[in-house]
């Protein structure tokens, strides 16, 4: 274990940002000469070892000062932006959200009458298709020309009438399809992600665990509560 050398300083910088970095800049060099990974030997080491993290920490709440400090500006400037327009688009929004509201039952109707349409149209298509299936048979087993043309003409007005009932079909309504997920079997659905979604589940549990360890709680199913001690 080295014993850190003594921070020379040559005045520091007018810029806070200029001054603080080349503290720290400084400290991370004696941090690299003193912490070389041997251990510490003597207390004189780790007097000098304590005084360097005593440092850092100093220096890390002064960067973090003037972090916040030369921010507070821009957060202030965008505290005063999204105050002033917050209240505009929260009135759109709901504006917006209660006109959809208003318009849904009469875009359902019309989806409905548009479903029922589709579906005769189909239906009529299919029967179409159907009788002219039929037409070409018997045209086909009595070899007769006259009406196999009578036949080719039917599955040409039934590929129309099923173009027709696409069409239909496909016809916009202004509705939008959402989904969301209701969850009617607990134990189901936990078991079903546990298998496909286990880390997620794992995180889940340790942060829960950590939470209440920290609290004072001990006495947690499947969780040891772990002390360790660390320099401080």
């Amino acid at each position: 274990m080295n014993a850190p050398a003594k921070i020379g300083h040559n005045g520091p910088p007018a810029d806070p940002f200029d001054a603080i970095s080349a503290d720290i800049l400084d400290l991370f060099e004696l941090a690299s000469s003193a912490l070389t990974g041997e251990p510490i030997t003597t207390q004189a080491q780790a007097d000098q070892i304590e005084q360097l993290a005593d440092d850092c920490r100093k220096a890390e709440q002064a960067a973090e000062a003037a972090r916040k400090e030369e921010k507070r500006p821009h957060d202030e400037a965008a505290k005063a932006v999204q105050a002033k327009w917050k209240p505009l688009i929260d009135k759109a929004e709901l504006a917006k959200a209660t006109a959809l509201k208003a318009l849904t039952p009469w875009k359902l109707e019309i989806q409905r009458q548009k479903d029922e349409a589709a579906a005769k149209a189909r239906a009529e298509a299919e029967s179409i298709a159907e009788a002219a299936r039929k037409a070409a048979q018997a045209a086909n087993a009595a070899n007769d020309l006259a009406a196999r043309e009578e036949a080719e003409a039917l599955l040409a007005a039934a590929d129309k009438a099923q173009k027709a009932a696409n069409k239909v079909d496909r016809s916009p309504t202004g509705l939008r399809t959402y989904w969301h997920a209701e969850i009617t079997d607990r134990r189901a659905a936990l078991n079903h992600y546990l298998k496909t979604a286990p880390d997620e589940f794992v995180a889940t549990i340790q942060r829960l665990a950590d939470q209440d360890t920290r609290a004072g709680i001990r006495n947690i199913p499947g969780i040891t509560a772990i002390e360790e001690k660390r320099a401080a």
